[in-house]
């Protein structure tokens, strides 16, 4: 990223206050190395897990029916999860 004319010395200034106010944190960055073969181009997403899922799932759900209809789909969908979470445990034994 181009910084400019005298742009350099206000990044060195920069790192240099928040490597004195912090030098472990400071320390991490500069050994901090990106993995090999990586693109900095590329949109590599990472996976999301269920229970993020989830609650992306119930806070867009939310937003989208209001606080009412949002407790009353909990409701619903808390017992029904709850059914299916036994059937996959007893399904695993």
């Amino acid at each position: 990223m181009p910084v400019g004319a005298g742009g350099g010395e206000a990044l060195r200034r920069i790192e240099a206050a928040l490597a004195a106010d912090d030098p472990a944190l400071a320390e991490l960055f500069h050994r901090w190395r990106e993995r090999p073969g990586a693109d900095p181009g590329d949109a590599d997403y990472g996976p999301v897990d269920r229970w993020t899922g989830l609650v992306l799932l119930l806070g867009l759900a939310s937003l989208a029916v209001g606080p009412v209809a949002t407790v009353v789909l909990l409701v619903l969908a808390g017992p029904l999860y709850l059914v299916a979470l036994r059937a996959r445990r007893a399904e695993a034994r």
